[in-house]
């Protein structure tokens, strides 16, 4: 038995978990879209605080959103920024989408339906409704990404059988 933090050493649970074949999970990469200033300095620290990778951009008209990022939050909270002039990119994207927001917006209304996911948290957010909000922008993501990685496989069957 290896002594914990000696080089080479595995947790104890990292063992057991891949003995029994599961894996261990990474933490979930958020992309935080917003203008720069407190509210969205302190929904940083709370979605780090919570253990995920944290990223942020300003949230601009002229350019796409980066591609960085399992999941996309809009902080729509304040009137700094031109969401309007996203919305077409944020439509396309392929991640879901969570928005912030403390009343409602025509951006929100031109972002429901979009494939990847739209979840909306209204009002005070709480470290539970964060949890339980991107636990399901979590399991939108999971269930696209082995949704494309099956199409191929589908699809060549598909024209297997066809033939």
């Amino acid at each position: 038995p290896s002594r914990p933090g000696a080089a080479g050493s595995r947790p104890r649970r990292t063992r057991r978990f891949a003995k029994w074949g599961w894996k261990t999970m990474q933490p979930m990469q958020i992309l935080v879209l917003g203008p720069e200033g407190s509210g969205r300095a302190e929904l940083e620290k709370t979605l780090t605080r919570l253990g995920y990778v944290v990223m942020a951009a300003e949230a601009r008209a002229e350019r796409t959103p980066p591609a960085s990022g399992d999941i996309v939050i809009a902080d729509l909270r304040g009137d700094e920024a031109d969401w309007l002039g996203l919305a077409d990119a944020l439509q396309a994207d392929a991640r879901p989408l969570m928005i912030v927001s403390e009343r409602p917006r025509r951006l929100v209304r031109a972002l429901t339906g979009r494939p990847a996911g739209t979840m909306l948290m209204t009002g005070a957010e709480s470290d539970a409704g964060y949890r339980v909000a991107l636990s399901v922008c979590q399991a939108l993501r999971r269930s696209a990404l082995a949704r494309a990685a099956e199409a191929p496989r589908n699809g060549a069957a598909a024209k297997v059988a066809a033939l």
